[in-house]
């Protein structure tokens, strides 16, 4: 999600037909709506330079913004899923669901207007479950959006990139990996497409993909996808990403395990750099990339390392809500069967 979208909201607030919206007693002012718009897009150059706990700060005060003017329905919404967002990010899984289905239900309430920002926001509470490891709310809520977006998104890339990336990630989840790739590599047509698109949202569906391709053996061509999503940050300065840190991460035990790589465990400390920077000591994706950074420690003979890395994992694993991750990095366990096929 980005600033564009900001700027569509002013658009459909301020002019119906070409013509200035003159405010009622029910609608909001043209100088509230503008105060809401910059406070969105300040929040979101936060989010975009890593403050992600000051932009979820900053989209908290956008939606009491919102619910304080009358007739808002389309920025309460919008707010709901930046926010929705934001939570996700920084860890809080019922937070995030919670924003994202008052969304999802606002959206639903504005008739046509709302029908592709719903699909968005539905497609974003997928890609969460997927990520908290909620197989069967995935699942369900995957083929309801697959239904409710067919023949509904030719006209608006952006929905379509972020639609088909969830559903690919909801695929990979419940194993059906050739779903999965067909999916992923049609996100990425799509958002390659597309000029609007974030470099976090092309890694991410590169990164994704590497991990289809190496789920079904496919070692080189998975490497060269996780390289291809570290690049893409690192040319758009984005290195202080959680996207970034996955890509880093899944560079760093493909590049391990395919060749031997020696700086693998280097490579793997950065991921985990930027996200103790940029989400704190407490989030379950450190956990995951500490695992991995265990295994790669332990291979390098580095045992009281690996033992104190895979300590502060589980520490982080007892203390938070989600106790089965959907595994965004490479799993360790996938690794070890992934090599044994060609």
């Amino acid at each position: 999600m980005r600033t564009g979208f900001v700027c569509l909201m002013v658009q459909v607030c301020l002019v119906v037909n070409g013509r200035p919206v003159n405010p009622q007693p029910d609608e909001p002012s043209e100088e509230a709506v503008r105060l809401w718009v910059t406070t969105m897009e300040a929040a979101q150059k936060l989010r975009q330079q890593g403050a992600y706990e000051a932009a979820y700060r900053g989209f908290e005060d956008a939606s009491a913004l919102a619910r304080s003017m009358p007739g808002t329905p389309v920025l309460r919404a919008r707010s709901y899923e930046y926010l929705g967002s934001m939570a996700a990010t920084l860890g809080r899984p019922i937070e995030a669901e919670g924003h994202y289905l008052s969304a999802i239900r606002l959206w639903e309430a504005i008739d046509d207007l709302g029908t592709i920002p719903q699909l968005q926001a539905t497609a974003d509470l997928v890609s969460l479950y997927v990520e908290t490891g909620q197989t069967g709310k995935a699942e369900r809520l995957a083929k309801r959006l697959a239904a409710d977006s067919e023949d509904k998104l030719d006209a608006n890339p952006t929905a379509a990139g972020r639609v088909q990336i969830a559903l690919a990630a909801a695929a990979y989840l419940n194993q059906d990996v050739d779903r999965a790739e067909s999916l992923c590599r049609k996100a990425i047509r799509t958002k390659e497409a597309n000029r609007e698109i974030s470099p976090e949202e092309l890694s991410q569906a590169h990164n994704q993909l590497g991990l289809i391709l190496w789920k079904q053996g496919q070692r080189a061509y998975a490497l060269q996808q996780a390289r291809t999503a570290v690049e893409i940050l690192e040319k758009n300065d984005r290195t202080h990403s959680i996207e970034y840190a996955a890509a880093l991460g899944n560079t760093a035990m493909m590049s391990a395990i395919d060749s031997g790589d020696r700086n693998a465990a280097d490579l793997m400390l950065r991921a985990i750099q930027v996200v103790r920077a940029g989400v704190g000591t407490g989030h379950v994706f450190l956990a995951e990339l500490l695992v991995n950074y265990a295994d790669l420690l332990k291979r390098a003979k580095r045992g009281d390392e690996s033992k104190a890395a895979q300590r502060e994992a589980q520490q982080i694993f007892q203390n938070t809500l989600v106790r089965q991750p959907g595994h965004h990095t490479v799993d360790v366990a996938d690794l070890v069967r992934g090599s044994k096929r060609r």
